[in-house]
Formats: C-alpha cells, structure tokens, sequence
C-alpha cells in the first residue's frame, strides 16, 4: 500500500459557496457573450454559415462530455479537477500529462478572452490598443480574483446578466429586425463567402474543422469541479452533478441564439463573415452606431468578467498541483500558498495573471483561440477514455452518481474529439505532441525517482455535509 493511502487533504480552502453561486462563477467563466463575440467569431470569419452546425456538434460532443465529467467528478470532487480525475483512474503518469494540457490551457484561456476586450473598447474609442487594453485588464482581474470567493461570486454573477442582455439584444436584432428577410435556407444549406462575395458550399470537412473552437466555446461548464473544495455539496451525487448540467445548458442556449440569429438575421452574410467583428456587424447594421457602442461596452465588462471567473477557477488546478507536490519543494509550497484573510490561493492566482497578462500583450485573438481549442480536444478526449476505462477497471469503486445509457455518451465524445483533432492544423499538432514530450520527461526525470514524496494523489477534502463514502485507491 502507498504510504499516502487513507490520507485526506486539508480543508485549507473555505468552503462558503452554495451551488447557485458556484454555478454564477463557472457560468461567468464560460462567459456566453465573450465567447460569442470573441471565440465563436473566429468559426463565422471560417465556417459562414456554417458556424451554426459547428456549433451543434460541438454542443453534441459536450452532452456526452457532461455525464462523464458527472459520474467522473462525483467520484473525486477535488479542486484539481480533470488532472486529479485521470491520476486517480488511470495513473500517476496520464494524470501529469493532463496536469500540463491544462497548465497551458490556463495559460492561453485568460489571454485569448481578454484580447477580444480591447476589440470592443475599439468601438467607443478608436485610438486605444487592444493589447494593452486586454493587458489591464488581466491585471485587474488578477487582483480582484485574490479576494474572499463570496465576494466575488457576487461581482461575476451581476456582471453574468449585463452579458446576457447584450446577448439578448442581438439575438432580438437578428431574429426580428431583419432587413432582407431571414437567411432560413443557410441552416440547411450552408455556405462560405469569399472577401469578394463568392459563396461555396460548406462541405462537412470546412464545418467539422471548426468544431475545436466551438469546444472552445462552450468550455468551462465543468469547472465547477475546480470549486468543489469551496461549495457546500451537502448531497454530492445530485447536487455536483446538477451544477454541470445546468451550466453546460445556460451556455449552449445563449450561445447558439446569438449565433443563428446572427446567420439567420445580418444584411449580407458575406459581409457578416469576412468582418473584423461579424458579431459587431450584425448588431451596427441592424441596432445602429450608438447600440452598437453600448453592447460593446457590455461585450467588454462580460469579458473582465470571465477573466475574472477564468482566474478564480483555473488557479484552483495551478494550486491543487502545488499541493500534491508536482514541482520542487519551495516551489509546491510557494503555489500551494493560501491566503490566511481570504482563503484564496493568491500565489497560484497571481500566477496565472502575470503570465496572462505578458502573453496578452504580445499575442492575437485568432492564433491562441485555434491552438486552446486542439488542446481542449486533447483534454476532453482523455475525460472521455478515462469514463470508459474506469468503469472496466474500477468495478468496485463507489460511484455516487451514474451516467445513463453507458457507454454511449464516452464513445460519442470520444469519437468526436479524436475526429476533431485530426482536422487540425499540423502546427498545433505539433505543438501539442512537443509540449507533452517535455511533460513525459519531466515526470520520469524527476517525479518518478521521488515518487515516495512527490506527486501526491491524497483522498478528497471531506465535506462536513456528506456522508458519502469516496473511493480509495492506491496509485502507483
């Protein structure tokens, strides 16, 4: 047996949110209006109309997604998340590499949704510089998500429904202001248009390129399981489990309602397209100069807002990996450090903000959307191996929670992500390999050898509501 079986971690975070509020920062973090008017951008200027059945099949990929991030986290409701959820099921070493898919992910995330703020600040004052712009605000981001995780559960959930009106605004324009009638052939003969006007047909291969950034997109509904050591979960099994699948429907729905309103809706779908802001055009066109200003300034704080949420809940991985002693000695210590006023991990969050905000002032939208969403399919498509696996190979384990009709949900997610990723470019591929390369060497240069004292997987903080027996394993 492992000399770290049956120990717990300590309750070092405080644990003050309900799932409500839980729900608010994940949502918030997903962010539907950034990630409409930002991410999913970069499919209408790729895939035309098209965009709208990328986004389905994104969204599909992602209902099977949710029953094994439910019945996987459900199961290991630790603040590290996926990373933590692999290394329990399948190994020390698969759980590491998926540490550091995330690692870069909550690198790139804060950047590639703060860069589009600038974008929007542009609309109302021409002259500003979107990375600077997107640099400050990761900065203050940074600052605020230090704070005690009530206080900003509030902020970002009444910044949530200044988004959601910008949302609804443009979804209105789209659906019911129409000028030239409402594009309904697009839906089902969709098209790309040349910079001239030129259309072709969207072939399934053009669509199904984009479904990495419509992963991309929708990403986050999950990370409720990054703040399970910081929610009341009282009854573990329903309550976690609702949290996913609520904040997975909030964001698909007001996603995908822009985005048909949008094809649907604008003057010239060409134009919509081949714009700097397709989002942007439709709403100018449709609402005028002047709304227009004013979504974008909503655009612009629902976007502080999920930097904000993205910080919150990606620094809880960066601090869970420092805990369980992934780096170093004063290196783990040093990111597992809490803040004894607001029970927050500053050090991980301060982290991630300063890397963020250099990688902000010196990056493009397009470029870090494309590669965060190859390395979103590569962590979704491990989830969905390791759902399959565990029920193979932990027969006995106790699972509080159960998907319905297994294995269909892995396999459809499984099969989608592995599609997906070999439609994407080879440079991100490359990428991608050459990054867990220098993981792979890592762990057997140095973690292995220290296996005894490192890279800890200890059992999961207990929560005083639950009585819930969570499963024990000896990783080796």
């Amino acid at each position: 047996m492992s000399d770290i079986a049956g120990r717990r971690y300590p309750q070092a975070l405080n644990r003050v949110l309900n799932v409500f509020g839980a729900v608010m920062v994940v949502v918030s973090a997903v962010t539907p209006a950034g990630a409409v008017w930002v991410i999913a951008q970069v499919i209408l200027q790729n895939q035309g109309s098209g965009a709208f059945w990328t986004m389905v099949a994104a969204a599909v990929i992602g209902i099977g997604m949710c029953y094994c991030w439910a019945e996987l986290g459900a199961m290991y409701p630790i603040a590290g998340g996926d990373y933590s959820i692999i290394a329990r099921v399948m190994g020390k070493l698969p759980g590491f590499l998926m540490f550091i898919i995330f690692l870069t992910l909550a690198i790139f995330i804060p950047s590639a949704i703060g860069l589009g703020a600038g974008q929007y600040v542009q609309v109302a004052w021409p002259n500003v510089d979107a990375n600077i712009v997107g640099t400050v605000l990761i900065v203050i981001a940074t600052l605020t998500a230090i704070l005690h995780i009530r206080f900003n559960a509030v902020i970002t959930g009444c910044f949530l429904f200044i988004e959601l009106g910008a949302i609804t605004i443009a979804s209105v324009l789209g659906f019911f202001f129409a000028k030239s009638g409402l594009h309904w052939g697009e839906l089902i003969h969709p098209h790309v248009f040349s910079a001239s006007g030129e259309a072709t047909a969207a072939t399934l291969a053009i669509m199904a390129a984009g479904i990495g950034v419509g992963l991309f997109s929708y990403n986050g509904y999950h990370w409720v399981l990054f703040l399970s050591e910081e929610t009341h979960l009282g009854g573990l099994h329903t309550k976690l489990v609702n949290a996913i699948f609520i904040s997975f429907a909030i964001t698909v729905f007001f996603e995908l309602l822009p985005i048909t309103a949008a094809i649907l809706g604008a003057p010239d779908l060409a134009a919509l397209q081949n714009s700097t802001s397709p989002m942007a055009y439709l709403v100018e066109s449709l609402g005028g100069h002047t709304l227009n200003v004013i979504v974008s300034l909503g655009i612009a704080l629902a976007i502080f807002n999920a930097v904000l949420a993205c910080i919150i809940t990606l620094s809880r991985v960066i601090y869970s990996s420092g805990r369980d002693k992934a780096w170093p000695g004063v290196v783990s210590d040093w990111i597992s450090a809490v803040s004894p006023r607001f029970k927050t991990p500053w050090v991980a969050t301060a982290l991630i903000g300063i890397i963020g905000a250099v990688l902000t002032a010196t990056s493009s939208v397009a470029a870090l959307v494309t590669f965060t969403g190859v390395m979103l399919a590569a962590e979704y498509a491990m989830i969905a191996f390791a759902a399959i696996y565990s029920r193979i190979y932990q027969k006995d384990a106790t699972r509080p929670y159960k998907m319905p009709l297994w294995p269909l949900p892995p396999l459809v997610a499984l099969v989608g992500t592995i599609w997906t990723l070999c439609l994407q470019s080879w440079s991100d591929l490359l990428i991608t390999a050459a990054i867990l390369g220098v993981a792979f060497v890592y762990y057997y240069a140095y973690l292995l050898p220290r296996r005894g004292t490192h890279w800890e997987m200890l059992e999961a903080v207990h929560d005083p509501e639950a009585d819930l027996a969570l499963p024990t394993k000896n990783i080796t």
